[in-house]
C-alpha cells in the first residue's frame, strides 16, 4: 500500500514539472525583465518560444514550414541548423549586454508596449516589445528593431521577407 503512494506521488512530480517550469507573467514589464534576466555572465539564456504568444509561435512554425531558415543558410552559404532559433531579443551571434534599460510599458487593454535599449559589446541597441495577454498571463506578440541599419519587424520579416535577417 506504501509503495503504491510513493509510486503516485512520483507520477505526480514527474507530470507537474512542466506545468510549472513555464512560469507566467501578470505584469508586462515582469516579463520583459525575465527575458533578459538570464543573459549575464556565466548564464545561458533560455529559449525564447517560451515568451511568444499564440500568434507569434504560428508565425514561426509557418516560417519553418517555408524552410525560411534553410533558405537563409543557403543564401549564405552555411549549412542549415534547424535546432538554433532566431533569437530577437539579442539578435546577435554572441552577447556581452550591458547597460540594460527596460522603459515602462504603454498598454492598451490587453495590448502593451515596452521600449528596451541596451549594448552588446559596443554596438547600441534599441527595440520594442509588444506583448498581448493571453488569459492571465502576458506573451511576447512581435519584437522590432530600431536601431542600426538593420530595422524589422520580427513577424513581417518572417512572413514577408525571410532572407531580410
Amino acid at each position: 500500500m506504501f509503495g503504491r503512494w510513493i509510486v503516485l506521488a512520483t507520477a505526480m512530480a514527474v507530470f507537474a514539472a512542466p506545468l510549472q517550469a513555464a512560469e507566467t507573467y501578470t505584469d508586462p514589464k515582469a516579463l520583459v525583465a525575465a527575458i533578459y534576466a538570464d543573459y549575464g555572465p556565466g548564464k545561458t539564456a533560455p529559449d525564447p518560444v517560451q515568451f511568444y504568444s499564440t500568434r507569434l509561435k504560428a508565425v514561426f512554425a509557418q516560417a519553418e514550414e517555408n524552410a525560411v531558415f534553410a533558405d537563409d543558410a543557403a543564401q549564405h552559404g552555411t549549412p542549415s541548423a534547424q535546432q538554433v532559433r532566431f533569437n530577437p531579443f539579442v539578435p546577435d551571434d554572441n552577447a556581452l549586454i550591458y547597460d540594460l534599460a527596460i522603459g515602462e510599458p504603454t498598454l492598451l487593454n490587453d495590448r502593451a508596449i515596452i521600449p528596451v535599449s541596451y549594448h552588446n559589446f559596443d554596438q547600441p541597441r534599441l527595440l520594442s516589445i509588444a506583448l498581448v495577454r493571453e488569459g492571465d498571463a502576458w506573451t511576447v506578440d512581435d519584437v522590432a528593431a530600431l536601431s542600426g541599419d538593420q530595422t524589422w519587424l520580427l513577424s513581417w520579416a518572417l512572413t514577408y521577407d525571410p532572407l531580410g535577417f
